[in-house]
């Protein structure tokens, strides 16, 4: 690794924050320039397709701009501070993001309710919850509600098997 990056134990935050800022600024911007193309417009039916995205985009563009002014006014903290990777807590949330990108692929080959229903007890048991009572009976209702709410009230249909 660079040397200005990083050091013996781990590496340095202040440097990490700007380029995270900037990567969220990047993206939040992108986000927002997308979902002008959509429907921006408040109808009888609700919000236009771009609302949310667009809000999202600002959110993630405000949150971007927050790291990199508390970075700027705590330089001299962060710019000593370093970050240490293989903690076992840090190899926690990187299964986290890996079942996270599992459950994206699942969203597109199972649809929503089998890969959410995979996904709570996968991540709850990575949390660790060990009763098997609860991870199930927390998959079961918060599938049946999620299927409640979206598809019973709101009428939105959730993402579906390719193979269907």
């Amino acid at each position: 690794m660079n040397k200005s990056m990083c050091s013996e134990r781990g590496m340095i935050v202040k440097k990490w924050n700007y380029i995270i800022s900037v990567i969220t600024a990047c993206s939040g911007t992108l986000i927002m320039y997308e979902s002008s193309k959509l429907s921006l417009r408040y109808t009888v039916s609700g919000p236009g397709a771009g609302v949310w995205p667009m809000m999202l985009g600002g959110l993630l563009l405000l949150c971007a701009l927050a790291l990199f002014i508390i970075t700027f006014i705590n330089k001299e903290k962060y710019g000593k501070l370093e970050i240490i990777l293989n903690t076992a807590a840090n190899k926690r949330v990187y299964i986290v993001m890996g079942a996270i990108v599992l459950y994206c692929i699942l969203l597109k080959v199972a649809g929503f309710y089998p890969a959410t229903a995979l996904v709570i007890p996968a991540l709850m048991y990575i949390m660790g919850e060990r009763r098997i009572k609860r991870i199930l009976c927390t998959m079961v209702f918060g599938v049946i509600g999620i299927y409640f709410i979206f598809d019973v009230l709101l009428h939105t249909k959730l993402p579906v098997s390719i193979f269907l």
